[in-house]
Order: structure tokens, then C-alpha cells, then sequence
């Protein structure tokens, strides 16, 4: 688990900042209808962002500029990316600038025409998310029964490429039982060394996505043990006979923060803003792809001054007196991202990260006592 000290530092001149890495977001849409979604929009709305999406050519101007302004590593992901009707001509214009260059999707929307521009140029990674082990899953997350033999057939394609797959979930109520049944699937069908990766907080939507998550997530109880239970599991995998659960407590221990290490300059407390960076579907510089309370139009601006005005745009809150003097603070999961996401303010204290935090803490010292 990977704990930030949320608090940035406040310096009278700014340090260099360099955007070595890029996530473009080439749609909000997709073909499916995650209730947990933190983008999708209503399908309603799907006529006016098509007439807001970058089209190719500016995807591969935007790429360009960013080549030139120091990114090396690119995320290509949505909504579903591969949705696009274009996307074979944004990704071989992009994928011509030389990025280490990574793609999501949902595995779905795979086509010969897909494989063949992706054999032609493969990416370094893939990361696929997978919300079920059968029809029926898949029916009751993405609101489709057929989408579960498209994406493992999709899988099976791409798992052809000479790309490092990566398999992605999120957790809800819909889908916790299955959660075993996901990964022995994956094992099963892509063989014993691919790696599952859990959504660990899933905050209600952003940046007017349609989704109630609040309705369907887990609660943090169950959410904190899921966690335990998998990091246990993973953790008795690598040393057999040798576990003892206070590996668990140094793991947490040793990504806590230093308190006497030297603090770094940040924008938000993480590296968004400073060496990362988002550009929404319709051409907007973002710090994080979950937060769009700060933008630059890099469609009039242009990428590198997109990037060097970015920071006077950024105007933070103190953070809660509350979070400030919390004991668990250390191991807390909450960002400026997760707390507007949640309570609508920059500064707030979001219940649901706060007793997710607490359950770990609790677990924690009952491990170590």
C-alpha cells in the first residue's frame, strides 16, 4: 500500500518541474456500464462530448508537443480508448513519437483490424480490467451478459503482443464473491505468474461522471479485510512456511512517511502537477486524471505553456485541522483527489477514507500487540 504526505510544500520559487509522464484520455464513453465507473458519462451525453473529443490529428500534434517538452512514459486509456473509431490512427501517431507507452481497456472492442496496429506497434504494457468470472458478473457490474466472453477473447489476443499484460479489478458488492473466482480464472486462462491488481479505495465519481458508487461499493470493513486477506495470501505465496503476520505490519511501516527526511516541493503532495500530468478527451491539461478542478486549454495554449501556467492556477485549502492531528495519518489513503471526490471541498475529511484508514490502524496494532 502506498502512503503520500498529502500536505505540499509551499516555496517561494518554483523547482523545475518536468512532464515525463503523460496519461492522454482519449474518450470519457464506453461501451459498457460500470455502476463503479469514476468517469463514463450518461449515454444522454455521448452526441455532445463526441463533438468536444480531440480528433486524431490533435491527438498526434498534443503527443508531439509532449515528446518535445521532456514526457517519455504515455498512458493511452478512457473511458475505452478502443472505442474510437480512429484509434488505430491516434495510436500509430502517437506510438511514432517514441514514448514507453502503456494501454487500459476493457478488452472488449478487440478486432482484427486493433491486433494488427498493435503488432505493428506493440505497447510496453497492457492493463486489462476484468470484473468477473462469468456472464452473470459482468451482467450485474457492466450491465452486459455478453461482455465477459468478448473481454476474455479480447484477452486472448492481446496476450499474443510482446507486452507485459497487467489484470485490473474493482471491488463492489456485486462482484465480492467472485473476487477468488477472478483471479483463479486469470491464472487459469493466462497463465499462474499474471499479476491481479485491486482497486484499494473506490471514491464516488469525478469530474460529472453518472455513476452512484456510493450505492455499490463495499463498505470499509469489508473493503480493509479483502485487502488483508489478498495481501496474506500473496504474501504466504512468496515466503510458504516462513509467513508471520507481522510481514504485514512492516509493509505498512515501510512506506509510512518519513518524518525525518528532507519534505519535497510538490503542487498537491504527490507528483501531479510536477512530473505528471492528464489530457482530458476534449484537450484540457489536468494535474490528475480525478481532479478537474484545475485546467489549461492546451488546444489554445498549446502543451508546453499549458504546463508553465499550470501552477498559478492551483489554489489549495488548508487541509482539515481533523486529518492534521489524526494519529493514523501515516497510513491514511486520502489525497486532495480523494477528498473532493468525496465531500466536494479540496480540504474536507471524507468519512469513508477515515474509517477505511481507522480498520487498517486497528488491524495493525492488533498484529502487532
Amino acid at each position: 500500500m502506498e502512503t503520500k504526505n498529502t500536505s505540499p510544500v509551499i516555496l517561494k520559487k518554483m523547482p523545475r518541474r518536468i512532464p515525463t509522464d503523460g496519461t492522454f484520455e482519449l474518450t470519457v464513453r464506453c461501451n459498457l456500464h460500470c455502476k463503479m465507473c469514476l468517469f463514463r458519462h450518461d449515454d444522454s451525453e455521448n452526441k455532445e462530448i463526441i463533438s468536444h473529443e480531440l480528433t486524431a490529428e490533435q491527438w498526434i500534434d498534443l503527443a508531439k508537443q509532449a515528446a518535445e517538452s521532456g514526457t517519455v512514459s504515455l498512458l493511452i486509456t478512457g473511458g475505452e480508448p478502443l472505442l474510437r473509431p480512429d484509434f488505430c490512427e491516434i495510436w500509430e501517431g502517437i506510438y511514432k513519437q517514441g514514448f514507453i507507452i502503456t494501454l487500459y481497456t476493457n478488452a472488449t472492442l478487440v478486432t482484427p483490424k486493433i491486433m494488427e496496429t498493435l503488432r505493428r506497434y506493440p505497447p510496453h504494457k497492457i492493463g486489462v480490467t476484468i470484473y468477473g468470472a462469468s456472464s452473470e458478473t459482468y451482467k450485474k457490474v457492466c450491465g452486459n451478459h455478453s461482455a465477459f466472453q468478448k473481454a476474455l477473447d479480447g484477452m486472448h489476443m492481446l496476450q499474443t503482443l510482446p507486452s507485459i499484460m497487467e489484470f485490473r479489478t474493482t471491488i463492489i458488492k456485486d462482484n465480492y464473491s467472485d473476487v477468488d473466482n477472478i483471479e483463479k480464472l486469470i491464472h487459469y486462462e493466462f497463465g499462474e505468474n499474471c499479476k491481479l491488481i485491486q482497486t484499494r479505495i473506490v471514491t464516488k465519481a469525478v469530474r460529472g461522471a453518472c455513476a452512484d458508487v456510493e450505492s455499490c461499493r463495499l463498505e470499509p470493513e469489508d473493503n480493509v479485510h479483502l485487502a488483508f486477506r489478498r495481501g496474506i495470501n500473496i504474501i504466504k505465496k512468496y515466503v510458504g512456511d516462513a509467513y508471520n503476520e507481522q510481514y504485514l505490519s512492516a509493509e505498512y511501516r515501510d512506506c509510512s512517511v518519513d518524518s525525518t527526511s528532507a519534505p519535497s516541493a510538490t503542487l498537491f503532495g504527490c507528483n501531479a502537477g510536477m512530473n505528471s500530468y492528464t489530457i482530458s478527451w476534449d484537450g484540457k491539461l489536468l494535474a490528475c486524471q480525478m481532479m478537474g478542478n484545475f485546467a489549461v486549454n492546451t488546444l489554445t495554449k498549446g502543451f508546453r505553456n499549458a504546463w508553465e501556467h499550470f501552477p498559478y492556477l492551483v489554489k489549495l485549502p488548508s487541509v482539515n485541522e481533523t486529518c492534521l492531528t489524526c494519529n493514523n495519518s501515516k497510513i491514511c489513503n486520502c489525497c486532495y483527489a480523494s477528498r473532493y471526490a468525496e465531500t466536494g471541498d479540496l480540504g474536507g475529511c471524507p468519512d469513508y477514507v477515515c474509517r477505511d484508514t481507522a480498520i487498517i490502524s486497528q488491524l495493525l496494532n492488533k498484529r502487532r500487540s
